[in-house]
């Protein structure tokens, strides 16, 4: 296995990555910077993909590359709200999904009809503040009913 994973073919390195259970995450995470094909998603889904060290690429020119931040457990919550409004659809979805967003943000998310489901879906979204986004809905119904009659 280690002689593959330095094949000099990509798609050696690839094969290997996408289909042994024991690839080592430095090989899953070359490959996933380095394939630019299909089933690249797939490398950045196994178990064994690494998760720390990944807020290194928040400036990549390659949107695929920077949604890797919202993988790692350890990115700086602010870098992670700043790629919340990345101009790349797929990054700002990624990031509200990322329990590293904070929480004021993932709130601000649900009024943006692109974001709201990811961010709905964020595990950091606790239960009190869905009931808090709930009642204020509610209110604003009373209000509009009210206001109507």
């Amino acid at each position: 296995m280690a002689a593959l994973a330095e094949d000099p073919e990509l798609g050696v390195r690839v094969q290997l990555a996408q289909h042994h259970p024991a690839a080592a995450p430095e090989l899953l995470l070359r490959c996933y910077l380095e394939y630019r094909c299909h089933g690249r998603d797939h490398l950045s889904e196994l178990p064994q993909f690494p998760t720390e060290g990944l807020d290194r690429f928040a400036d990549d020119p390659d949107p695929a590359v920077r949604r890797l931040v919202a993988l790692d457990q350890h990115a700086d919550p602010d870098l992670v709200d700043r790629l919340s409004r990345d101009p790349d659809a797929k990054v700002r979805q990624a990031m509200a999904s990322s329990p590293r967003l904070p929480a004021a943000r993932i709130t601000a998310l649900l009024d943006d009809p692109e974001l709201a489901e990811a961010s709905a879906a964020n595990p950091a979204f606790t239960a009190d503040q869905m009931h808090q986004v709930l009642n204020r809905l509610n209110e604003c119904a009373d209000c509009h009913l009210q206001g109507s009659s």
